[in-house]
């Protein structure tokens, strides 16, 4: 089996937006609705003013709408990505629309302090850290930039569990063609962030396989 490197990511993702787009009308096919789970998620979001955010493996920027929706009034956001090709979407669709405060870097997440300062309100993460390596890297790294009263969403997927476990060759397959494999796919991010942070909200999908989580930071003692 490949080893997953950022590296890889990155290629794939420099060359694949249509492999990408070809990729979300299979899932579509398969009743995975990403794009439906995605907007569910953002509305489900807790009610804030002007709230500061941080989009982790922001890609073209497609949390963009829901976040800006959800909160018109939002101080700033900041997206970052290992992935120029994405970025550069990302920016386009920042120009196309007339967006302000809308802040883009490139940078590997597990690194992000490098570019990334300050707290944030409302940390977001949408089905990319099931092909991230280090993936609870990345989550002490959202950890170390939540507010103390902040909020995390993370939204993705996991391994099938039970009788369903049939069924993960085939999800790890999938995941293999955006970035992933076996390795990325198993790590338990879900599990992990409920020690890590207060549960809020969980709510699964596809039985079982995808999952949208909502977290607060614990309160400091």
């Amino acid at each position: 089996m490949s080893k997953v490197t950022n590296e890889k990511i990155r290629a794939i993702y420099s060359t694949t937006a249509h492999r990408y787009q070809m990729l979300l009308k299979i899932y579509l096919a398969l009743g995975v609705n990403l794009a439906k789970w995605r907007r569910d998620a953002f509305a489900g979001l807790p009610d804030m003013k002007k709230p500061r955010i941080l989009d982790v493996g922001t890609g073209t920027g497609a949390n963009l709408p829901f976040l800006i929706e959800k909160y018109p009034d939002y101080e700033s956001i900041t997206g970052i990505d290992y992935t120029p090709a994405m970025l550069t979407q990302a920016a386009r669709r920042l120009k196309d629309n007339g967006w302000e405060n809308i802040h883009l870097h490139l940078v590997d997440a597990r690194e992000m302090s490098k570019v990334v300062k300050g707290c944030f309100d409302l940390i977001v993460s949408t089905y990319s850290l099931s092909i991230t390596p280090d993936s609870l890297r990345v989550l002490d790294e959202m950890k170390n930039h939540a507010c103390d009263d902040g909020y995390i969403m993370l939204l993705d997927c996991q391994k099938f569990k039970g009788i369903l476990k049939i069924y993960n060759p085939l999800a790890i397959f999938l995941s293999t063609r955006l970035g992933g494999n076996s390795d990325t796919y198993a790590v338990p991010v879900s599990e992990t962030a409920s020690r890590m942070f207060n549960p809020i909200h969980r709510k699964l999908m596809y039985s079982g396989m995808f999952y949208e989580d909502l977290y607060q930071m614990k309160k400091s003692t």
